[in-house]
Order: C-alpha cells, then sequence, then structure tokens
C-alpha cells in the first residue's frame, strides 16, 4: 500500500493538468463501480449512461474526455467499439431469461467520421432474436448528429453458471 501511495505522490508531483484530470476521472471511476454491482469497470471508466428506448432499443452514451483520445486526438477507435459491443449486448441480453446471457460471436464495425465533440451516442437495437442467436445493429452519433459509426453484431446465447 506505501508503495501505490508513493506512486500516486509523485506522480501528482509532476502531472499536467490533463494527467490530472484523466486519474481524477480513473479514481471516479472506481468509486462507482464498487457502488454499483450492475456495472463493469470499462462502463464506469468511460462513463457510461443507458437508457431504454423500447422492447428492442437502447442508447447509451458516453462523454468524450481526454481518456477516450488516440493520438490525433480523437476517440480511439477501439473504445467506439466497446461502446458499440455494450449497447448491441445489452440490447440482446434484454431479451433473455435469468438464466442466458449473450456473448459477443461476430461484430461488424464501419467508422464514417471521426469521434469528437462533447459525447456519443450509440442507439442499438435487435433485429432478430433466435434460440441461439440474436442479430443487433448500432449506430453511435456524435453531439451534432454526425454519424461517427455503425455495426451489425451477432450474439451467442449461453447459459449462466450458477454462481452467476
Amino acid at each position: 500500500m506505501m508503495a501505490l501511495q508513493k506512486d500516486i505522490e509523485y506522480f501528482l508531483a509532476n502531472a499536467s493538468n490533463e494527467e490530472r484530470e484523466i486519474l481524477s476521472i480513473m479514481l471516479d471511476s472506481l468509486i462507482q463501480k464498487r457502488e454499483s454491482t450492475s456495472s463493469t469497470y470499462i462502463s464506469r471508466l468511460m462513463d457510461m449512461t443507458t437508457q431504454i428506448m423500447d422492447d428492442d432499443s437502447i442508447e447509451i452514451s458516453v462523454p468524450i474526455t481526454p481518456l477516450l483520445a488516440n493520438s490525433l486526438g480523437i476517440v480511439h477507435g477501439g473504445l467506439t467499439a466497446t461502446l458499440l459491443d455494450t449497447a448491441m449486448g445489452t440490447a440482446a441480453n434484454r431479451h433473455l431469461e435469468l438464466h442466458q446471457a449473450a456473448v459477443t460471436s461476430e461484430m461488424k464495425i464501419n467508422f464514417t467520421s471521426p469521434g469528437m465533440g462533447s459525447k456519443l451516442t450509440c442507439k442499438a437495437k435487435v433485429l432478430h432474436r433466435g434460440k441461439q442467436m440474436i442479430v443487433t445493429e448500432g449506430k453511435v452519433f456524435g453531439d451534432e448528429g454526425q454519424l461517427v459509426a455503425l455495426a451489425t453484431g451477432t450474439f451467442f446465447v449461453i447459459h449462466k453458471k450458477e454462481n452467476e
């Protein structure tokens, strides 16, 4: 514990404003995850907010922060993919029984414009629900309504382990 505390003190003593902002985001996300058993570390780290639209549709938004940026200063494509996967997976899982879960088996993404602005919003919906597979669609929009990425996802239905 002392080594961690020393590392944090050293980091803060030499940190830029952006580095302090990112550390603050990371610490806040750890605290929020501890208080919410239904979220994941990555959803808290990206500060995802979820809104159920109807039985088949969901929206998840994330604020654009320096933590999400790639070396060009735009949202990293892998984090946009994470947003898509989370939204499409959440939409798929809403159609299942308590003893079931849907896991990603395939995802196809087209990036259409850079992720810039103050937030990204992913609108995802279920296109087809079979016994073993669920097919979904997701679209990510910037805060000015520009299409950033679109994807389709296929999710395989599994049975949860008893302790989950």
